[in-house]
């Protein structure tokens, strides 16, 4: 048998085969994954800045602001990941409608 005849068939990728791409959730109120993160990464960061500034130190209430930077940076990383609040649209909205059972 020849080496043509061997070789498999390529695996599918999202290249491909659109429908194996990852279709981001509809979160509704902010409750996505990508807010979380960034709001208690931003918790963090104030709550460090806050210690920094009572102790009176610089440099801790300068870290208290990269960490506040960081949860920007991730929270913009996630969303466009897909674990973020799409945009709204109201072409989503209507082929989409919220039930009880969604909340």
């Amino acid at each position: 048998m020849s080496d043509v005849a061997k070789r498999q068939p390529p695996r599918p990728s999202t290249l491909t085969e659109p429908s194996l791409r990852r279709q981001p959730r509809e979160y509704y109120h902010g409750r996505s994954p990508a807010s979380w993160a960034g709001s208690m990464t931003a918790l963090a960061g104030g709550v460090v800045g806050t210690v920094g500034f009572f102790i009176g130190s610089f440099g801790v209430i300068v870290a208290g602001f990269v960490i506040i930077g960081v949860a920007l940076i991730v929270t913009v990383l996630l969303r466009a990941l897909g674990f973020g609040q799409p945009a709204y649209q109201e072409e989503t909205r209507a082929a989409h409608p919220v039930s009880r059972g969604d909340r």
